[in-house]
């Protein structure tokens, strides 16, 4: 049986980072923000490389991982303009708004795919051999 750990350490740490790094953001903390924002995202992408190699030994199925998948692409495609708009934040106080915008946007995705990608797993199965 595969080990869930490291998945469980890739979740619990981009956790973290993520509570932290929406802290720093609100509190305008930016030189700490700035160091903890992309490493929430390298976080989430290891996150998630771990979720993938945890699937590949369970059964799912077929309506729950369609249903999760529309969220899970969702918050990986809704990572860029919270990137973007955050360089452009860097450079211009104006992009303030953008940015609450599409970080509010991408957190709500990401914390619907995490609801459903726990909802999905509680489904699943582990895959024989």
């Amino acid at each position: 049986m595969p080990s869930p750990l490291p998945f469980w350490i890739a979740f619990v740490t981009t956790v973290a980072l993520l509570v932290v790094a929406l802290a720093t953001g609100f509190l305008r903390k930016r030189k700490v923000h700035l160091w903890l924002g992309p490493a929430t995202i390298v976080s989430l992408a290891i996150a998630i490389w771990q979720t993938e190699k945890l699937m590949r030994k369970y059964a799912f199925p077929p309506d729950a991982l369609a249903f999760h998948l529309i969220f899970a692409k969702a918050g990986g495609l809704l990572a860029v303009p919270v990137v973007v708009t955050g360089i452009w934040l860097s450079k211009s106080e104006r992009a303030r708004i953008f940015h609450r915008v599409a970080v509010a946007v991408w957190l709500v995705s990401v914390l619907i795919a995490t609801a459903t990608g726990l909802w999905m797993f509680g489904l699943g199965s582990l895959k024989a051999g």
